[in-house]
C-alpha cells in the first residue's frame, strides 16, 4: 500500500523543512505543491527530500490540492495524506489517521482539530469553523465535526472522482462531493498548534475571515441545495406578493378603486420574481442531479 503525502505551500520557508522531515517517517513519498511562492519553499523543500512541483504563478488553494491529487494518482497512491505547510499539524498523527482507511471502516478520514486546540483559536475563526461544519451535517447528513479541516487522509477510490473547482470551498467540496457519492466520512481528534511563523493564507483579519466566511455558506448553498437558496426566497416573493394583492383586493372591493400605482406594480414584481425563482429553483436542482 503507498501513502503518498500532498503539502501545499506558500511562503512557508521557515516551516516547510520540519513539516516534510516529520513527515517522511509515515508515507512512502511527499509531494509538495508549491503554489508560486516568493521565498525559497521550493528550495528547501527540495533540500530536505520531497518531491516539490511548483505552480509559476499563484493558482488558489484549491487548484494547488487538486495538482497534489492528480501527481498522486499518476503515482500509483493508495492513500493520499493532506496536511499543511505550516506546522499547525503534527504528523505523528498521521497512523491514527489513516487506521480507519486500513480497517476498511472509512473511505475519507477528517482529522477534527476542535476538541483539542493547543491555543486559543480567534473567536471569527471558531465561530465561522462551526457554522462551515453545521452547514456540512445539514447538506451531507454525515456526521462532520470539523468541516475545515486542512488534515485528511483519503483513499485512491476517493480521490480518483473527485475534482475540486474552488479555492476557498474545496474543504467543504471535497466532503459534499463524498457524501454524495456514498463514501464513508470519519473523524478523528487530532492536536491543532498555533503558527510559528508567518500569516495565514484564509485569514488577513477578522472582517475579511468574516465576509469570505459569508461568501463560502452562501456559495455552498447555491451549488448544492439550489432548492431552498432560490426556492425559499422565491417563496416568500410570492407570499409577500399575495398579501399586498390581497390587501388591494379588499380596498378595491371596499371603495372601488385601487390607488397607489407603485404599489400594484410592486405586487406583480414580486409574485412574478417569485415565480421565477421557483422555477430557478427546479432547473438548477434537476442540472445538479
Amino acid at each position: 500500500m503507498k501513502l503518498i503525502a500532498i503539502i501545499p505551500a506558500y511562503n512557508e520557508e521557515s516551516t516547510i523543512e520540519d513539516v516534510i522531515k516529520a513527515t517522511s517517517r509515515f508515507v512512502d513519498e511527499i509531494l509538495v505543491i508549491n503554489d508560486g511562492s516568493k521565498d525559497y519553499t521550493s528550495e528547501i523543500a527540495k533540500s530536505a527530500g520531497a518531491t516539490v512541483i511548483d505552480n509559476i504563478v499563484n493558482r488558489g488553494l484549491g487548484r494547488t490540492i487538486q495538482r497534489g491529487y492528480d501527481e498522486a494518482i499518476k503515482r500509483g497512491a493508495d492513500i493520499v495524506i493532506q496536511i499543511d505547510a505550516d506546522g499547525q499539524y503534527d504528523p505523528k498523527e498521521i497512523p491514527k489517521l489513516i487506521q480507519p482507511i486500513i480497517d476498511n471502516k472509512a473511505d475519507l478520514v477528517l482529522g477534527s482539530r476542535l476538541e483539542n486546540l493547543k491555543y486559543e483559536m480567534p473567536w471569527i475563526k471558531k465561530l465561522g469553523n462551526k457554522a462551515f461544519t453545521w452547514l456540512l451535517r445539514r447538506l451531507t447528513g454525515a456526521d462532520i465535526r470539523d468541516g475545515q479541516t486542512g488534515f485528511r487522509a483519503t483513499r485512491k477510490e476517493v480521490f480518483e472522482t473527485l475534482k475540486i473547482h474552488g479555492d476557498f470551498t474545496y474543504t467543504q467540496e471535497m466532503i459534499v462531493k463524498a457524501s454524495r457519492e456514498g463514501w464513508r466520512i470519519a473523524n478523528i481528534p487530532i492536536n491543532f498548534y498555533q503558527r510559528s511563523a508567518g500569516d495565514s493564507r484564509l485569514m488577513s483579519g477578522p472582517l475579511s475571515y468574516a465576509w469570505r466566511a459569508w461568501i463560502i455558506i452562501l456559495r455552498t448553498i447555491r451549488d448544492y441545495d439550489p432548492l431552498r437558496f432560490f426556492g425559499v426566497p422565491g417563496i416568500i416573493f410570492i407570499v409577500l406578493g399575495i398579501i399586498f394583492g390581497t390587501a388591494f383586493v379588499y380596498k378595491y372591493a371596499l371603495v372601488g378603486f385601487i390607488g397607489h400605482t407603485p404599489a400594484v406594480i410592486l405586487t406583480s414584481l414580486l409574485i412574478i420574481v417569485g415565480v421565477q425563482m421557483i422555477f430557478m429553483a427546479l432547473m438548477a436542482d434537476m442540472m445538479r442531479k
